[in-house]
């Protein structure tokens, strides 16, 4: 769709700072870009219906994209809106045509080139609210046209209360976010290791203090680009920017700053005003998350790969159905990602488009990915150092090196095998010579064999006469007894075949063919005799012919004339057919040639090898284009890029992974369009934040349990909230999922439960389900075996037996947050070594990040660094993941029964169902029974009433010396 604006005015353009330097750069390795300024100005004149003008909006960026016929140009707009500078210009791309194909402005006025800012008239002014409104309307009428509802009052108010949300965060966190100073670099150097692409990634030299790994920054000057810190070695940071970066746009010397550009603000902004402009994939959204209006479900009976349970089959079937919006509440260890790989695994085989796998953390995406089955072609989009190892066969640079370097193997094979081209060539002309030597001594045997048949004629006389009577005779008889002998074939082929079901007639019938037979055969019998008779005679003769004339000089000479002539003739077929074969030998890794059929005949032996050759000298011009297109290609696939490939590998691709911040700003996959957003661990995901992904969707499936951690908002942002108008809505978005407000307000039809856990010992999941979901949990999981230290799967730790002094937690120091308790943190350490000498796979979960810092600090005594960031943290750390043990220390001990955010029941229920063998719980059972919050108190008197029955309460001094007992 084109909208058509008439500007009186002109649009002033001014070069930007480094625009001159990078077109320089560009136009060594592309054709067709302009040569500077002017030549611009002169292809945009040259556009007599107007220019194509997309217009880009963003915090801190507006501008226009202009498109001629064969390159780009960007415009950023100055900060008095009077004029343009021109900050780049690429060459016109598939992608580019693409978005002009869907809509854009058809801008005629005149475009003035100008030398620099200074020499802009002062009256001057870029229209660019003339711009924006008509691109704007432009918007509405592409929505219009695609049937896309429009906004309803309520639909307005929940997006202008998305924008405050929005705006207050953004503005929070640049007023606490620290100003820290910047890393001085004095080299930079593209990075081409497997992985990496050579475009976006690259090793800065630091001069003095560096930056940390997994850092953000940007180059000083440059508030487009963020990049994060890979690795620091030797003095250099390499640094992979989310997007692509032209290395002449480099300075070789400047600064790294920490990055300014907070980018989830930034696509938090895009996601609301893709609503608010109706240009979304999913084109219901706002009804089902404003008023939760859905579409109904329709039926499947599509079957998943694996065996699910009743309750995954149903959340499979409807994944596959929904129209608009299905929530899938997954309490831990219900097999929520086998539910996902499956929908996954069935809409890649169905060819419906591409499935989206996004979530709020690195982690929770890795978790899905690293189950979905290797049929399904997946690719990851992100920082290899924020992705998990296991996961790393499909990050998209690993899949794109790994492809580039198959395809370069593949071609330089091709080229190779056709390195026997000069060879094959050499032996076709050999194959010509030896052809046309056949043919000439075939012709002197002819001459030969008419010479010696003359000479015998005239000195054989009548006797040669008779030998010709005879030998024809014998021809005529030999054809006349094949011929009696096919018929007697046919007439007992008959005999054996014809059968009557009426006994006398096919007796009579019987024996008239047999008669027939008989008679056919006494014919044959008679001609085979006198065939006999006349070889016999033929023989004599030929003998008396040949005795006389050996007798005769002249046939005799004739005859070793003729001798001489078919041995010379057969010598040359043998070299012919021997050069033929070695051809094909030659020529076969190329194109298999046929063999030579075995006619009988010489002549039309002679006759099919020279139309062979005669064939292959029109197909050696082709082989030999064809290798030289070869080469041509192997060079350019073996110098092209790794990112050249990643628009082929996401168009192929089932599934794609990325947060839900990535989506939006990976430049690869931010235009996909995708058949099905499926948002894991989305109870954990602020509304604003799984917005960027849904919008990119025709339809959504969100996972998670609302039972567990819900969104963390920062006390920062909740403190300018408070002193909003909105605070309780604002409040509300900022601690309240999506899927927690569907799970009350969609139709029972579009949330499905899943109730069958397979994790955690019965022991645990009964406490689990009773206490956290209503009891309506079942598990199927075999018993677990009682270890050295505990006698059931769900073990109590007491540390109310010690002196107040020793148990009591401590305040953290300085500015630090939060609570120390050293004796809890001696007994987890103690009981962490235990489990790590004994071969499980352990974790040790805390509330307070000061009590993490403190327990990681112990247990590098007996551990590297690696199992202790891996196996010690916070409840946070943990959501999603399993453990075959895990530890968990309340921390809290007090007389007066302060428990913090410990009242928080959620995170108790995400620290407990992370067990697939053990859970152990150490505490102060005074203060936890005693504790001021009811709910927490409740549930401290249920889990010892439990315990006491079904677990194992044990003392600290008890466990101190059975671990002692045991060596740890």
């Amino acid at each position: 769709m084109l909208r058509e604006v008439h500007l009186t005015d002109p649009i002033h353009l001014v070069a930007g700072n480094d625009f001159r330097r990078k077109l320089v750069h560009k136009r060594r390795d592309a054709n067709g870009l302009p040569a500077g300024l002017d030549h611009i100005v002169r292809d945009l004149a040259v556009r007599p219906d107007g220019v194509s003008v997309i217009v880009t909006e963003w915090p801190g960026h507006r501008g226009l994209k202009l498109h001629t016929y064969a390159y780009v140009v960007k415009l950023r707009l100055s900060r008095d809106q009077d004029f343009f500078w021109v900050n780049d210009a690429d060459p016109l791309g598939l992608g580019d045509h693409a978005r002009l194909t869907r809509g854009c402005l058809l801008v005629r006025c005149h475009w003035k080139a100008v030398a620099g800012a200074t020499e802009v008239p002062q009256n001057a002014r870029a229209n660019w609210d003339t711009l924006l409104r008509e691109w704007t309307r432009l918007q509405h009428d592409l929505a219009d046209q695609d049937a896309v509802p429009r906004l309803k009052p309520e639909h307005t108010r929940y997006l202008d209360l998305l924008t405050t949300f929005n705006e207050i965060a953004r503005t929070t966190a640049a007023k606490t976010s620290p100003r820290r100073p910047g890393f001085a670099y004095r080299k930079v150097t593209p990075v081409g290791d497997p992985g990496f692409t050579a475009t976006n990634t690259y090793a800065f030299h630091i001069v003095g203090r560096a930056p940390q790994r997994r850092a953000y920054v940007q180059i000083s000057g440059d508030d487009e680009r963020r990049g994060q810190v890979l690795e620091v070695n030797d003095g250099a940071a390499t640094v992979r920017f989310d997007q692509p970066l032209d290395f002449a746009r480099l300075p070789q010397q400047g600064q790294l700053v920490p990055a300014r550009i907070e980018v989830v603000h930034v696509k938090r902004r895009e996601a609301v005003e893709a609503l608010r402009a109706r240009q979304t994939q999913h084109r219901s959204l706002l009804d089902v998350v404003v008023s939760h209006q859905v579409a109904p479900i329709p039926e499947v009976s599509d079957r998943p790969a694996q065996q699910l349970d009743p309750e995954q089959v149903a959340a499979f079937r409807k994944a596959l159905a929904v129209e608009d919006v299905l929530v899938v509440l997954g309490p831990p260890g219900t097999g929520k990602t086998r539910v996902i790989t499956e929908i996954a695994h069935a809409l890649g085989r169905s060819d419906r488009g591409k499935i989206l796998v996004t979530s709020h953390s690195h982690k929770a995406v890795d978790n899905v990915l690293a189950r979905m089955p290797r049929e399904v072609i997946t690719l990851r989009v992100g920082n290899e150092v924020d992705v998990d190892p296991n996961v790393h066969w499909c990050l998209l640079e690993v899949y794109a090196h790994e492809l580039g370097q198959e395809v370069a193997a593949h071609s330089r094979s091709r080229v190779e095998r056709y390195a026997v081209l000069p060879t094959a060539l050499d032996w076709h002309a050999e194959l010509g010579e030896r052809i046309r030597w056949w043919r000439s001594a075939r012709a002197e045997q002819d001459s030969c064999a008419a010479e010696l048949e003359r000479c015998r004629r005239a000195a054989g006389g009548p006797a040669q006469d008779r030998v010709t009577e005879l030998s024809a005779r014998v021809r005529r008889l030999d054809t006349r007894s094949a011929r009696r002998q096919r018929r007697l074939d046919r007439l007992v082929q008959r005999a054996g075949q014809s059968r009557t079901r009426i006994p006398l007639l096919s007796d009579l019938l019987g024996r008239l063919r047999d008669r027939r037979i008989a008679h056919q055969r006494r014919k044959l019998a008679t001609c085979v005799g006198a065939l006999d008779q006349a070889r016999k005679t033929l023989r004599h003769a030929a003998e008396e012919l040949e005795a006389m004339l050996r007798q005769v000089p002249e046939v005799q000479a004739a005859q070793r004339k003729f001798d001489a002539a078919a041995t010379d003739c057969a010598r040359a077929q043998r070299r012919s057919l021997e050069a033929l074969s070695t051809l094909r030998t030659v020529l076969l890794p190329v194109e298999p040639l046929p063999e030579v059929t075995d006619t009988g005949d010489d002549e039309t032996t002679l006759q099919w090898l020279a139309d062979l050759h005669h064939g292959l000298g029109t197909r050696f011009t082709l082989l030999q284009a064809r290798a030289t297109l070869l080469g041509e290609w192997h060079a350019a696939v073996s110098s092209c890029p790794t990112a050249d490939l990643h628009p082929e590998l996401i168009r192929y691709a089932d599934v794609i992974g990325a947060t839900c911040i990535g989506s939006a700003t990976n430049g690869e996959i931010a235009a996909e369009e995708f058949d099905l957003v499926i948002a894991d661990e989305a109870g954990q995901i602020q509304v604003s934040d799984v917005l960027i992904p849904l919008i990119r969707g025709r339809r959504a499936v969100l996972v998670g349990d609302n039972m567990q951690l819900p969104p963390v908002s920062t006390h920062e942002v909740e403190r300018a909230i408070s002193g909003s108008s909105r605070s309780e809505a604002l409040l509300e978005l900022s601690r309240t999922s999506l899927l927690e407000t569907l799970v009350t307000t969609l139709p029972a039809d579009n949330v499905v439960q899943l109730r069958t856990q397979r994790r955690m010992p019965d022991v645990i999941a009964s406490f689990v389900s009773d206490h956290f979901y209503r009891g309506t949990l079942r598990s199927e999981v075999p018993p677990t075996r009682e270890d050295a230290l505990f006698r059931s799967p769900l073990a109590f730790v007491d540390t109310s037996c010690l002196p107040a002094q020793r148990r009591r937690e401590r305040t953290a120091p300085g500015k630090q947050e939060g609570y120390l308790n050293h004796v809890e943190a001696e007994l987890l350490n103690r009981l962490a070594e235990h489990y790590q000498r004994c071969g499980a796979e352990w974790a040790v979960i805390v509330p307070y990040q000061v009590q993490r810092d403190l327990l990681k600090q112990m247990a590098l005594g007996w551990a590297d660094q690696k199992i202790v960031d891996s196996n010690i943290g916070t409840v946070d750390a943990f959501q999603g993941g399993e453990r075959d043990v895990v530890i968990y220390g309340f921390t809290r001990s007090n007389p007066g029964g302060w428990i913090g955010f410990l009242d928080d029941l959620r995170r108790l229920n995400v620290a407990f169902t992370r067990a697939k063998q053990r859970l152990v719980l150490v505490g102060d059972s005074t203060t936890l029974r005693s504790a001021r919050d009811a709910g927490f108190r409740e549930l401290m008197e249920a889990l010892h009433t439990h315990l006491q029955a079904h677990g194992d309460l044990r003392t600290h001094h008890d466990i101190v010396a059975r671990l002692t007992e045991l060596g740890s």
